[in-house]
This record gives structure tokens, sequence and C-alpha cells, in this order.
């Protein structure tokens, strides 16, 4: 009930302060400056943005005092004069005649009220801020501790609490001059009880909280002046001028957060007085569409309040989790995914009838009617931006992160911004029409409702039919299941999802040792991929040339799912059949199910074993480094997800923040879950081999998703942390591609962590005896081509093959596929090797006999691209032969 509670009140708050302290920290700039500046510009954010809620909480505080001073005198004669319940008879009648309520008396006390949860938001958010620990800001050597300024002898005292004290009584006494005794026994009691409470606290916390009681202060002297409204406005405009021009002409700022900063400052500060200038010389709305009118106003407010909590809290939300449930399960802790709407609901009904009732029921009847317009034309601009703009962004993982970069056309942002305005006016002429916008909102109610309903009912069915997902062990242990023997032929099928090729040059010339742990492979550079997404690249790696889109297509009379299947059961079923012990790990897309691979297609031959590694097999070391659970985050980001899809286009890209939401968490960390479940596979690899003494061949097929991953490490070592500081600090990559955003910096470390703990497995197989009798095919289903480092990067999958007892590392020009690797697999060691399918003959002879063909499409979703022929209609087809880096070897063709 209390986490409820939580999640419904603060919750809101905290995320507004997060997203405000990012802001500010990326204002100033991450290299050189502290965080402290970023605290104090959250203390001034907020403490402008909550002005006027606090003026109106001052306004109705002084009308409950008024009306309570108003009334006192015959309250007193009534209770010396009566006892009992006679006295409580008197009194409501009194008060019924008087026409007040006895529970309007809080309204005293609403100031305090809404500093409570302010308060606890800012401290717990404070509190737990990572980048805060070891921080220094003016005097304070560490904003993460209690200050500890004054020392007297062996004991150290916290100055800083009691300047914050000092303050606020300084403030409350020129607030409460004239104030009864009462008042000022309860406003010095806070203060003192906020003495105790923040004595120990972070000094980060103590500043942001120092701030607010001077602005305060400053607050109280204003409403002393004759003029105090216009004069805040003037100042508050001067202040934020000043200080964006400071920060434009600063240099600290790149182009990107000289925007931010002009568009915030600017925001808090100069609007708020053009906003009061217009007001006073022009009336916004006429009359008629404003009238002084209660019910209708409670009515619309309510019902604007449930749409857009069912809006931004579970429609947006389900129709995420609807599309593919299965990626929001973890496997080793199984919940069902839909309890995150629990989450995303609370933080939408917080902000739009928590908060925004509390602002609704402050306002003045005329306020109230503005605040419903503004509701009406934000709940259409809301449902306009979420139906009709930014429809094909790409596929979104179980973090709420795209697989390509956001961009959006100048046409298309012109497009929504002219959409926007036209509705807005549609909005304002016909909220005229009360019983029309009433209407609506029911309709929009009842008609989200329904979706929402249906949307769950669909995810809930599919989770059913994954009964594989709950018969996963609990808390699995990590035990040996992969067999490699010492006498025997040991084949090994790795598939690292989006490994990039390009990388490997650069990473073996930085780390030298790679170069000694990868001996016997030799590298192909020169290597495609028939697709840019796993749907069109993995299904070749194991099937061969009969598996590529194109030929996919021609069997045009079976599903893709069957087909795709049927190339991951190729290899396994033929070395089965040829009497190999054979295992296979989280193939992509088994079962044609994204997230969590369906291995029981292979239940029908017992002489395969299937086994989920990703997500399930675990390193509490890394999980203590991130100390974050897996999905965590989505609790918070499922609605912030919502806020990115209901805003336009022109801003959307910046609240997305290449999926961090404006998490104050380290942006290096955004794949976290991703990243922890298969890159925790990678470090285990050894610990999960179980080295057999027998002659008896084994086949392993295993897929990894760690460079698909991109996260950045810690260098030189390239360890995981939670606290990446990598200044100073150069790869070999850098002056030789493209290394200039953070993810292409990200890519390139992942790539290298994969290849660095592949490594260790290797020198593993060394000690162990079996690395000379195993032949490892290490292939990636295609590059990343949104990176944009060097030619064909999208097409240019990873290709690396040691065969039994070579010695030496050696690089190959070879042109090459990833459709070759079945024929790489079988090579010499199963005779007339078969696709036990079809009966075609496994070779690699058909890359020389033609030009390869390729797609472009994005159309990589296989929930809806899932027919019987790949729908490739956004992309054309390409050929290439021989060098796939020569531009003339390229052209469009139609298969």
């Amino acid at each position: 009930m209390l986490a409820f509670l939580y999640n419904l009140i603060i919750s809101p708050i905290e995320l507004i302060l997060e997203i405000i302290f990012v802001l500010m920290f990326r204002m100033f700039g991450r290299e050189g400056t502290d965080p402290g500046l970023a605290v104090i510009g959250v203390s001034l954010a907020v403490s402008l943005l909550t002005l006027p809620l606090y003026r109106r909480a001052d306004a109705v505080q002084q009308k409950a005092r008024d009306i309570h001073k108003e009334l006192s005198c015959w309250v007193n004669h009534i209770k010396k004069t009566f006892k009992g319940d006679e006295r409580f008879m008197m009194l409501q009648g009194y008060y019924r005649i008087s026409g007040y309520n006895p529970v309007s008396a809080l309204n005293g006390s609403i100031s305090l009220l809404l500093e409570i949860p302010f308060f606890i938001a800012a401290y717990h958010f404070l509190s737990h801020l990572e980048v805060l620990n070891g921080a220094s800001f003016w005097i304070i050597s560490d904003l993460g501790k209690p200050d500890g300024l004054l020392h007297l002898g062996a004991f150290s005292i916290n100055l800083l609490p009691i300047l914050m004290t000092l303050i606020n009584c300084i403030a409350s006494a020129v607030y409460l001059t004239g104030f009864p005794l009462k008042d000022k026994v309860q406003t010095y009691g806070m203060a003192t009880i906020f003495l105790v409470l923040l004595y120990n606290s972070p000094s980060g916390l103590v500043v942001y909280w120092t701030c607010n009681n001077i602005f305060s202060l400053v607050k109280n002297i204003f409403y002393k002046l004759k003029h105090p409204r216009e004069t805040a406005y003037i100042l508050c405009a001067a202040i934020g001028t000043i200080i964006t021009a400071s920060a434009l002409l600063s240099g600290v700022l790149d182009s990107r957060n000289k925007l931010i900063a002009l568009l915030l400052f600017q925001c808090i500060a100069v609007l708020p007085l053009a906003y009061y200038l217009v007001k006073r010389h022009i009336k916004i709305c006429p009359n008629k569409t404003l009238k002084d009118e209660t019910s209708p106003s409670i009515a619309s407010f309510l019902l604007a309040g449930i749409f857009l909590t069912l809006l931004f809290g579970i429609i947006i939300p389900t129709s995420v989790i609807a599309s593919s449930p299965a990626e929001f399960v973890n496997p080793a802790e199984y919940q069902n995914p839909f309890l995150f709407l629990i989450n995303s609901t609370c933080y939408a009904a917080g902000f739009f009838i928590v908060w925004m009732g509390t602002i609704f029921h402050l306002l003045p009847a005329k306020s109230r009617q503005r605040l419903n317009l503004f509701l009406w034309i934000f709940s259409g601009i809301c449902l306009l931006n979420y139906m009709c703009f930014g429809r094909n962004l790409g596929s979104l993982s179980s973090m709420l992160i795209f697989d390509k970069r956001l961009l959006f056309s100048s046409a298309e942002k012109l497009i929504n911004l002219l959409a926007i305005a036209v509705l807005a006016l549609v909005c304002l002429w016909l909220f005229r029409f009360r019983k029309l916008v009433l209407s609506v909102y029911m309709v929009l109610i009842l008609c989200t409702s329904g979706v929402a309903a249906f949307q769950i009912y669909n995810g809930q069915k599919e989770l059913g039919q994954m009964t594989y997902i709950k018969e996963i062990p609990q808390d699995t242990k990590v035990e040996p299941i992969i067999p490699l023997s010492r006498t025997g032929k040991n084949v090994i099928v790795f598939m690292l999802d989006r490994a990039i090729s390009g990388y490997v040059p650069y990473l073996l010339e930085e780390k030298p040792v790679l170069k000694e742990q990868f001996a016997g492979f030799t590298y192909y550079p020169n290597t495609i991929s028939f697709g840019l997404h796993t749907n069109f690249g993995a299904p070749p790696i194991f099937g061969g040339y009969e598996y590529t889109p194109v030929e996919m297509n021609r069997r045009s009379s079976e599903l893709l799912a069957d087909k795709h299947n049927e190339a991951l059961k190729m290899l396994p079923v033929l070395f089965g059949q040829n009497h190999y012990k054979v295992t296979v790990a989280d193939l992509p897309y088994a079962g044609y199910k994204r997230g969590i691979p369906d291995l029981s297609i292979f239940k029908e031959y017992p002489y395969i074993k299937a086994y989920l590694l990703s997500g399930v097999i675990k390193n509490k070391e890394l999980e203590l480094v991130t100390q974050e659970k897996p999905l965590y985050r989505n609790k918070r980001n499922l609605f912030c997800y919502s806020i990115f899809k209901t805003l336009p286009p022109v801003v959307s890209r910046i609240f997305y923040n290449k999926g961090n939401y404006f998490s104050a968490k380290q942006d290096a960390l955004v794949n976290l879950d991703e990243l922890l479940k298969e890159y925790s596979v990678l470090t285990q690899l050894s610990l999960l081999t179980k080295i057999d003494g027998s002659a008896e061949n084994t086949f392993l097929s295993i897929q990894n998703s760690t460079p698909h991953a991109p996260s950045v490490f810690q260098l030189p070592d390239y360890r995981l942390s939670s606290n990446v500081d990598n200044t100073g600090y150069k790869t070999a990559a850098d002056g030789h591609i493209l290394m200039n955003t953070e993810e292409r910096i990200a890519h390139y470390h992942s790539n290298m962590a994969t290849l660095l703990e592949l490594g260790k497995w290797f020198d593993f197989m060394r000690k162990n005896g079996v690395y000379d009798n195993t032949r490892i095919i290490l292939v990636a289903d295609h590059g990343d081509h949104t990176l944009h480092q060097f030619e064909a990067q999208g097409f240019n999958p990873l290709l690396m093959f040691k065969d039994f007892n070579a010695k030496e590392f050696t690089t190959s020009n070879e042109f090459m596929t990833n459709a070759d690797v079945p024929a790489l697999a079988v090579k010499d060691i199963i005779q007339n090797p078969v696709n036990p399918f079809t009966g075609k003959v496994i070779s690699d002879k058909e890359k020389r006999e033609h030009p390869q063909i390729v797609t472009t499409s994005h159309k990589n979703n296989i929930n809806t691209n899932n027919g019987t022929c790949f729908d490739t209609s956004d992309g054309e087809f390409l050929s290439v032969h021989d060098d796939i880096f020569n531009p003339d070897n390229w052209e469009v063709v139609s298969p």
C-alpha cells in the first residue's frame, strides 16, 4: 500500500526532479563541471515552477485564516457557554448557518501539506543520486556525504544544515509578521524537524534545500513590496536571460545543449512574463467560452484526467508489452510483464489526477475553466501525435530502445506542427459546446478501455501459450552443459548478433593478446549478409543458401516461421544423424518468437540438448556492479515512453535521449537488461563447458547478442562499470574510423568485450586440451547500418573460421557470405552432406555461380512480417559480387 501511494504521489515529482537535473547537468557539460551547479539549477527551476502553486496555496491559507478569525468570536463564546453534546450541536449549527465546513480548516495548512511530498521526492532522489558521490563543489569535498565543514577536536559539525535552518527561520520571520502564535510555532517547528532530518544527509540534498530556503526568503521579501508579481516576473526574466546568455557565450555547452539551455531558461523565466503581459492587455478567450460554471468544470476535469491516465498509463505501455510479451519477461525470475502497468498507471494518475487535481482545487472558477481548456487541447494533441506520427521508428527492445537512430524529416516535423495548430484551433472552438466535450471524453474513455482490454487479453493469451518460459528452473546455477571431447572432433557455430567485421583489425591492434588467443582463426573481412536485420540474416547462417530471403520467398506456400525453424534445425539434425553429441542454445527467433526463443522446436529430436542461457545464467558480480535488476527501469521508462510517443517529433527525439529518457543513471548502461543477459553468458562460458574424455564427437550451435547491446565499458581493460570515466583513454580505432558519438564508441566497446571473453574461453580450451581438435565458426547475422563508419557496414558481418589443428591467425580477402557457414561446418567430416529436410546438397558453390542478392528492407518485426514471404516493400534488392567494398560491384535488381 505504501509503495502504491509513493508511486502515485511522490514518484511523479521525483521524475520531474530527475528530468530537470539531467537537463541542468548536461547544460553545464559533464566534462570539467561538478554536479553542484545542476543541484542549484534544479532547486531554482522547481522553485520557479511551483511558485504559482504555492502562491495560490498561500491565498487559500489566508482566506481560511480570515474565515477562522471572523468566526472565532462566536466559536469561543459557544465553547465557553456550552459543554458536551450541546456544544457540538451549537457549533455544527453555527458552522452550517455561516456556510463553513470544519474540514476546510485543513486549508490553513495546505502549504505544509504541499511541501511534504516535495521534500520526500527530493530526499529520495538526491540521496540516491550516484553522480553526487565523490563530486566536490565549492568548499564541499563530497556532495554524496554530510559536509563536516566545522571541526572541533575529534568531532566534525555539519555546517550546511545549520545554515539552511537559519535561512529558513529568517524567511519564516519575514513571512509570519502579524500571524498568530499558532502559525509561528508550526512553522518554526517544521524548520527544526528539517534540521534533524537533514543533518546527516548528503550535502547535495542540503544544498538543494538551502537554495529552496533562499528562494523562499526572496519570495517573502517580494510579497512585502507594493507590486510583487510584476517585480518577480521582471526579475525572473532578467535572471533567466543573464544565465542563458552566460551559458551560450561561455563555451561550455555543445550545440545541442545550447538549444536546451535556451529553451529551459526562457520557458521558466521569460515566458511567464510574456504570459502576464498578454493576460493584462488581451483577453485570451471570449467570456462565453470560459463561464464561471462549477459542475461542468469538475466533470470535464475528471474525464480529462481519466482519459490521460488511460492513454499514458495503460494504452501506450500495453501496446508495447502486448506486441511481444516474452521480451519483457526475465526467464529466471518469471513475472507477468503486464504488472509493469501498475507503475505506469500510478505515474499517470499521479500527474493527471492527483497533482493536476491539486492545482484544480486551488484555482478559482475561471482559472479552472482555463485549465480544462488546456487539458482539452492537450488531450487532442497527445492523441494526434500518438496515432498519426512517429509510426515507423524501428524495432523496440525490452529496454524501450529502438534498434536504429531516430530521424524525423523536416517535412514530417512541419506537417506535425501544422496539424497541431489546426487541431488546437478546432478544440478551442469546440470547447464552448460543453456537452459535446463531455461526450467526446466519454467516448474516448470507452474506446481506450476497450482497446486496452483487448491488448491485455491477446498478450495474456500469448503468454499462456509460452508455457516453456515457466518451465525454466528458477535461480539456475551455472552448471556444465556444453560438452567438448578431448579425442573426438568438436564443431562450434557461434552466432554473435550484429558483430561488426570492420572493427576486428583495430581490436587486434589494441589488444595484441587477442591474436594469441585467436591463433588458428582466419578472418574474412570481405563477407556479406543477406539483410540488415536478424529475420533476413540469421536463416542463411544455420541453413545455407537455401534460406536467403530470395530463396525463402520462392517457397511461397510455406510460412516464414516454418522455414526459419527448419534453418535452425538443419545443422543440429544433420550432425545428430551422423552420431554427434548435439547441443543448441539461445538460437535466434526459435519458434519465431522474439525475446525468449522457443527451443521446444527441438523436442522431437531426443539426441539434441536445447538450453536457454540468456537471462538464466547470471553473473552476480556484474549485477552487483550495476546495482540494478534486469528490466527494473521499465517501471519508470514505460511512462516516459508514453510521453515520448505523444510529443511532437520536433522535440520527441530530445526526450528519447538515446533510450535513456532523461534518466540520471549513466547513459553507458541504457542497454543494461540485454547486456547483462548476454554478457553474463560470455563471462561464464568456461564454467558452462564440460570436458569429456570420451571419443564422441560434439556439435554446438549457439547465439549471443552482446554486440547487439552497445554499452560503454571502462577502459583500458573493458570492465563493466556503473560509473565510467574514460577521460584520457583512446582506442585503436580513434582517428581511423568515426568514433565521435557515444553510440559508435559503445558498439566498438561491446565488440571488444565480446572478443575478450571469447579469448578467455579459448585459453580455457587450450589448457584442457580441446582447442586443436575443435572447429570454431564465429559469425554475425548482419552489421550495423546506422553507424556510417565505413562502406557496406550494415551488410558486412563478422566471419572468422578456425579449422582443426590450425595454428596461425590469418586474414583472407576471399569473397564470402554468412551462408557459407553450413559448408564450413561439415567440410571433410560429413560425407555427402545434404539438408535433411529438403535433400539438397550443402555447399558454397552458389556464391561463385552468380551475384548474391540482398535486401535493404527494415521490416524486421517477426510479429508482423510473418506471412509466407518476406515483406520487403520498404526497400529494394541489391546484387553484389567479388569485392563488396567496391561500389561498382553493387547494383539494384529485381529478383
